[in-house]
């Protein structure tokens, strides 16, 4: 049988290895911050964050009207591509066709139509239905606009 002080030094040399490998653990967290802190300073030059007015429109929907949910046909974006419902979304011209965005609580989207009403400030995202328009109204959100790359001008 071990002794009490044989006990109590064992104790103390696993409690160090365990307080080692917390303190390895720890450390390998911070320098993955770091990394990741160095990364999202590289790519905050790519975007720009904005609280925006946030509202949905429902071009394809049977019950869409004419000069409220769409001018034209229907089906086209401002641009000239098909309107994708959870993909599509209509923003002022300060935001170039093409230009990803991410809706906080809502996802990417790409800007591929524009609006009578939508201000520098607005985004409108293509919805199914009128009724999911309706429910979700306008809204402020946090909008990420993935910025065009000055290098593909």
């Amino acid at each position: 049988m071990l002794s009490r002080k044989t006990v109590l030094i064992i104790a103390g040399y696993v409690l160090l290895i365990l307080l080692l490998i917390n303190l390895t653990h720890q450390l390998h967290l911070a320098r993955q911050e770091v990394l990741e802190a160095r990364e999202m300073e590289r790519k905050s030059e790519e975007y720009q964050v904005k609280l925006m007015n946030v509202s949905m429109y429902a071009p394809l929907a049977p019950d869409a009207i004419g000069g409220w949910d769409f001018s034209g046909d229907p089906s086209r974006t401002a641009s000239g591509g098909k309107v994708v419902p959870g993909e599509t979304a209509a923003a002022g011209p300060n935001i170039p066709f093409g230009t990803r965005i991410y809706v906080e609580g809502l996802g990417w989207r790409t800007v591929n139509d524009r609006g009578s009403s939508i201000g520098p400030n607005d985004i409108d995202l293509a919805a199914s239905t009128r009724k999911e328009c309706l429910e979700f109204g306008t809204q402020q959100r946090l909008v990420i606009i993935k910025l065009p790359d000055p290098e593909e001008d």
